[in-house]
């Protein structure tokens, strides 16, 4: 989580940087895409890619271990 940190804050540095650029028009779209574009896709969508192939990981080991070893459903032997 914290590997596109400075990426990430060089870019809204650089974005809200100098403040007199906030009376220009469009300079709020171009902040709200920052955070859609930098934030989001460099922070929260690895990171919900992350969790969801490990949930769907961990949910066919389960079903597998639900099947058996042997695929025929029996359960496995201990």
């Amino acid at each position: 989580m914290l590997l596109p940190l400075l990426p990430v804050a060089v870019s809204a540095t650089l974005v809200t940087l100098p403040t007199d650029s906030w009376a220009r028009p469009g300079h709020t779209r171009d902040v709200v895409h920052h955070l859609l574009g930098y934030v989001g896709g460099l922070t929260v969508l690895p990171w919900l890619l992350g969790h969801g192939i490990a949930r769907l990981t961990r949910a066919l080991r389960a079903r597998r271990d639900r099947a058996g070893s042997d695929r025929t459903g029996a359960p496995a032997m201990p």
